[in-house]
Formats: structure tokens, sequence, C-alpha cells
């Protein structure tokens, strides 16, 4: 989930956290509220005196300054000072200033935040959005206004009747409740009439949506003009908007049109101002206090939650950003997929044990794509993977047993194509799409096939069967293979289709990474390297070393460190960035079957061997976990498929564990392979698992993966 931040907690603030706490895609990772105690900060937010809100929530004190709700930790900001917001700490990019503090573009970079929401209308050129009126025309603008509430009602409204019938003129009036800004009692120290007490006065005021609309939709400048007063509620306004039409209708036509309309709701029942309380549309048209006035002219009036509909209008802000952020031409999301043969290659290389699934964590990693795809209405998807690394056929390493996983998520009937990439399974394919017995297929193992990693050598003859079956399997490619996608194989690099896309497992695992090799000079980053040698993590350690703040090394590689000489590689990485940390004792033996005994590096023996971490390296360990706030761990500590030397990596998951329930901005990433497969067996609430180790370790060394390079992917500069 993509963290948020609120920079003020009044009525608005509370609203947009409120309204975030179920959001799928969004979460709240700090707010800033000067006067905020955290010891009454479940009153505060379990209490309202306007809002009908679901309560069934939890809040959990953890310190001074951090509080979790629902399983998330919320970092409490206290300061008026944007310099003292630490907003990126937090890898929080998209904040909502509901302060109404900070209404240009000048104040609003102080937040110095990728991108911020004003939720007021700007005293400057800043743009504004309001969806439902011009969300579409966003194009990644970085601070933007959500203008105001008054704005966010009646804009959807002026945009469907001018869309379908054209706006000569229109005037409106704003019967807006009370705010925060106006005095309960009579005053003399205002320049306006807010100054008089709100409990028993109507109050005439202005209202800047006049202004608003003219640029959040062009072709209605000076069109439109209003004017505002103030009520004695406490919240729901109502706008009271005279339109003029150039296209002759009638009311009856309007309301119906209207009523197809996503950002309108149309209510027939006689309510008043307090049943639309806590409602999230801010246009509710009331027909029955709508009418036609003649010449084509016609009164409606509109009702708003200038609270919470506000908020909810603020939170589509937010997801316009983060979906532009997202969105890529590439992306599994902007292709089309409609009444298509996709042919989708995934990561289904999972540990097996007596033909039996012993970790399906990677299968579940890729049905998000899997299901979008389905549901877009594809023709037939033809899922395709490696299992193991067999030398020609052989039954151990099939993918058949997986047919029945896949199909318990999928759902759906899962057919298997057991002669692979072969003309066979062409004729099987056009079979069943004559009779519509099956949708999902899955492919033998691919490795059955040597065309598949001699493809990488251009030996491959174009009339060569496996390859022509590549080119008539489908006619959309999409890859959802991030373990596999530093491999140049055949079906990784090899199918030329016009369309092609990346699917949600890539975009996360590049997400996640990216926390990596994009790190912020305000964050201590660690990474615990562990695994079976050295030499294939070379490049990864010389990477790491210009970029992380700590490198631990431990497992398997310390075997390498003592039986080769590479001291010398060891004192050029310690020249950069990173404080090197080697592992200090260990689990000794010198074969499986002999019982370990526990021995520093220095007193190891010849033909002894480290088959898992000792106690006073997980100590050093633990108090480094505990100095930094993001954690990326690659390679066990020991050799977990032997139970006896499973327990450091198990304590060290622990460790990680524990030490992010006491720290809010703390962020695990776990480089996957079999370290993935390990820690997935454990409950825990890490940021991120990769799929893939060897891919995972490629792209922080190199920032790029040869099976991306045909996307555009946004990878790290």
């Amino acid at each position: 989930m993509r963290p948020v931040g609120i920079n003020g907690f009044g009525r608005i603030g509370k609203c947009v956290f409120l309204l975030l706490l179920r959001h799928r895609e969004l979460r709240v990772a700090a707010i800033n509220a000067p006067d905020l105690d955290v010891r009454t900060v479940e009153k505060y937010l379990k209490n309202d005196s306007v809002h009908k809100y679901n309560r069934d929530f939890t809040v959990v004190i953890i310190d001074d300054d951090n509080f979790k709700v629902n399983g998330n930790i919320v970092r409490i900001f206290r300061s008026r000072s944007p310099d003292a917001l630490r907003w990126g700490h937090y890898s929080i990019e998209i904040l909502i200033d509901a302060t109404g503090a900070f209404l240009t573009q000048d104040r609003i970079k102080t937040h110095k935040t990728k991108y911020t929401i004003m939720t007021a209308p700007p005293k400057d050129h800043t743009p504004m959005f309001v969806y439902g009126a011009n969300h579409e025309t966003y194009r990644g603008e970085p601070h933007i206004s959500n203008a105001s509430c008054t704005t966010n009602c009646i804009t959807p409204l002026l945009k469907f009747l001018n869309d379908q019938y054209g706006i000569i003129g229109a005037n409106f009036t704003t019967i807006h409740a009370s705010t925060a800004s106006q005095k309960v009692v009579d005053t003399a120290n205002s320049k306006n009439r807010t100054s008089r007490s709100i409990f028993n006065n109507i109050i005439p005021h202005t209202t800047g949506a006049s202004s608003s609309i003219g640029k959040i939709i062009p072709a209605l400048k000076d069109k439109i003009v209003g004017t505002s007063v103030r009520v004695p509620v406490n919240n729901v306004s109502l706008v009271d908007v005279i339109v003029q039409l150039r296209t002759l209708t009638t009311m009856e036509a309007i309301i119906a049109n209207m009523d197809k309309c996503p950002h309108i709701q149309v209510c027939s029942e006689n309510l008043v101002s307090s049943d639309y309380i806590s409602t999230t549309c801010p246009s509710i048209v009331d027909k029955n206090a709508s009418m036609s006035l003649g010449n084509n002219q016609f009164k409606f009036m509109v009702w708003y939650d200038n609270e919470w509909s506000y908020a909810n209008q603020v939170i589509k802000s937010a997801e316009m950003i983060d979906e532009h952020e997202r969105k890529d031409a590439f992306f599994v999301e902007n292709i089309d997929v409609d009444e298509k043969n996709v042919v989708m290659r995934v990561d289904f290389n999972v540990p097996m044990k007596d033909d039996v699934v012993v970790s399906d964590f990677r299968i579940k990693s890729s049905l998000k794509t899997i299901k979008y795809v389905l549901e877009k209405g594809a023709n037939r998807v033809v899922l395709m993977s490696h299992m193991g690394r067999p030398k020609g056929r052989d039954a151990q390493y099939s993918l058949k047993p997986l047919t029945r996983i896949v199909e318990r998520y999928l759902g759906e009937k899962v057919c298997f194509l057991d002669e692979g990439l072969s003309t066979a399974s062409l004729d099987t394919l056009n079979e069943m799409d004559s009779t519509q017995s099956c949708r999902v297929f899955l492919l033998e193992n691919l490795r059955f096939h040597e065309e598949e990693t001699a493809w990488s050598k251009g030996t491959l003859p174009v009339d060569n069967d496996v390859y022509r079956t590549t080119t008539l399997l489908g006619n959309v490619y999409i890859n959802d293979a991030f373990g596999s996608a530093h491999r140049d194989h055949l079906s990784i690099t090899g199918f030329k289709y016009d369309v092609a896309a990346y699917g949600y497992l890539i975009q996360k695992e590049l997400r996640a990474l990216q926390m990596i090799t994009k790190t912020s000079g305000d964050q201590k980053t660690l990474a615990i390297i562990g695994g079976g040698k050295m030499d294939d993590k070379l490049a990864l350690l010389k990477s790491l070393s210009k970029k992380v703040d700590t490198i631990y090394i431990a497992g398997g590689n310390i075997n390498s460190l003592l039986s080769s000489d590479m001291s010398d590689f060891i004192d050029e990485i310690k020249k950069n960035k990173a404080k090197i940390v080697l592992m200090e004792d260990g689990m000794a033996a010198k074969n499986l079957q002999e019982w370990p005994v526990q021995k520093s590096t220095e007193s190891l023996e010849e033909g002894e061997w480290f088959y898992d971490i000792g106690t006073k390296s997980l100590n050093t360990l633990q108090g480094l976990i505990r100095d930094h706030p993001v954690v990326f761990w690659n390679g066990t500590l020991g050799l977990v498929e032997d139970e006896k030397y499973a327990q450091g990596s198990q304590l060290c998951v622990n460790m990680l564990q524990e030490s992010m329930s006491h720290r809010a901005d703390q962020k695990v990433i776990v480089g996957g392979g079999d370290t993935g497969g390990f820690v997935d067996k454990s409950p825990h609430t890490f940021t991120h698992i990769s799929t893939g180790g060897g891919a995972s370790i490629e792209f922080i060394s190199f920032l790029t993966l040869v099976g991306l390079k045909r996307f555009t992917v946004n990878t790290p500069e």
C-alpha cells in the first residue's frame, strides 16, 4: 500500500484519515498535528459530534510519537515548520495539506514531498482538479489544489449539463454550514460579517467557487456567478443553482440522463440536511426540490456533505496521482486483452518434496495479473514457467501437479498442455477454442525444451518447431515472472508479439527494490547478505556498498571468505559508503551428519564449515536491525533445508518482526529466492518479499534486467 501523509488534523484531516482506514491502495503513514496528545487519539478518532461511520477499528499506542490503527503504524509530527517534518523518512510522496496555510506553490514546496494536495482554493496559479469535473486532464502535476467543497459540489453538475446541453449562463447561492473559522458569539475583531454569532444568524458570505469553475472547466469561464450564506448547522450544505441551457430539453429528460452519470446522485426522497451527513458523493441532486423555470432555465438544489464528501474527493485526487504514477504504456492495465489470446510468463518454480508443493508463494504472487486478464475478457490465457533445471524431459520436474493449485486459486478449470511448446499444444488449443471448454492453460516445463536456453546463443533457426510455436501461441505477451526476468531465455525475450506488457508482480517488485536503489539521505539502510557463496554476490555487494549504510555478511558467504582470499575485495568496498560487518561466530561441523558446535571464525578448524549463524553474531545483528529503519535481507543465514540449521534464520525473522512492532518507520524488504520461501512460512508484516533472489540481486547491482528492456518500465536512473 502506498504511504500518504496528512498535514493538519482538524475536520478535513480527520475525515481523510478515517476514510483511508479501509482504503485498498493508500494508507496514512504520518500526520502532523502539533496539539495532538497520542493518549487521546483513540477518543478523537472514535467520537465525533457530526459523522456516522464505522468505528470498528483498534488503536494501539506504541509511544508518544507513534500509534497503530488496524495494524498500520502512524507517526505523529508536532511542528508548524515544514523543515522539521520528515515526510520522506516514511516514504511519503503524496502529502495532503489540510491546514489551509500552504496555498501557493512556493509555500507548498517547503514540505519537500513529490506530490502535495491543497484542500482549499490556491492563492496563485496552482492547478485545480476536481474528480468528476476535470480529473481526466491530470498529467502528473506535482502540486495541486482540490479547490473548495462548494466547487467540488457544483462542477460535476455543471460539466454534465454543459456536455449534454450546453450552458448559456448560470448563477448559484451556496447555503453553507458553519465552519471552524466562524464565531460562536459576536466579536468586534473581524472585518466581515463572520464576526457575528453563527448560533442564531444567517450570514451572507463570499465564495471563490465562481472563479474556480472557469479554471476547472474553461468552457464556462465568465458564465457562472455565485454567492454564499452561512447558516447555523454544523455540517451539510446546499447549492441552489439556476442554469439556462442551450439545447431545448425538459427536467424529466435531464434527471433521467443525470441518473446515469457516475459523478452525480439523484435523490427522490424528501430528505433534510442531516440525512446527508457522511455521504461520499459531492453532488446529490434533490429531484423534488429542483424545477423547470421556463425559457429552458432550470433550478437544481444540490446537497453535499462539506466535510465527508469533500474529504472523499481529496482522496480521489490522491488516487488520481497514484494511478498516474503507476500508469505505463507497457503496464498490463494499459493494454487491450479483450478477446485476445494471452501468453503469460509466470514464475511457478516452486519448491517440491515427494511431488508435494512445499510453498505456493510464487503461484499466489502472480494471481492478480492472471485474474485481471481474465476479468478483462481475454479469450484464453496460456501460462508458462520453468521448474528446476532438468536435462530434457523429466517427470519429477513436471508442472502438472500445479494445475490443481492454480485451478483452486482462480476458481475455474485449468487445462494442462503436456506437450509444452509444440504444434501438438497448438492443436489442443484450437480444439478447446472451438468448444470453449477451457480458458486457462498451463504449459509443461519450458526447460524440457533445449530451445528455451539455446535462444540466448542465437542458434535457433526460424523453422524450428518450438520457435515457430511461440509465434502462433497467442497475440498478447505478458511477463509477470520477476524471478526469471534476468535470464535471456526464449520465454523471456523471444516472444516478439506486437502487444506486450508486464504485470502487477513485476511492478510491485520494482517499487520495493527502489527503496534500496533510491535511498534518501535521511534513512539508514542495512543490507543483510547471506546465502551459499560469495562469488555470485560480488556485483551486488559492490553496488550496495555505494548505496546503503551498513552491510552485514553472514551465512555460507563466510565459508567463501575463509576458504578464498577475498580480503582485497572487502578492503575495496570498505572505501565506499557502507560499513562492512562480518559474522563473528556460527554453528560449525565437518559435514551435515555431524552434530554442530558453536565456534568463532578464528577457531574454525581445517575441514569444518559454518552451517548456521552463532549467538554472538545474532546479538550484533539485532542491534543493527534496531538502528536501521530500512532493512534489505538477501540469503538465509544457514542451511535452512536442514531443520537444525534453520534456527538462525528463524531468529532473524523474529528480530525483524519485533523491531517493526516497535518502530513506526521500519521497512523490511526480503530479496526472494530461498529467503523469500523461508520467510513466507512464518507470520510477518514485512514490507515486501521478492519472488526472485537472483533477479533482485541483479536489479540492485545493475539497475535493469534483460527481460524488462523491451518495456519502458520506470526503473531507477
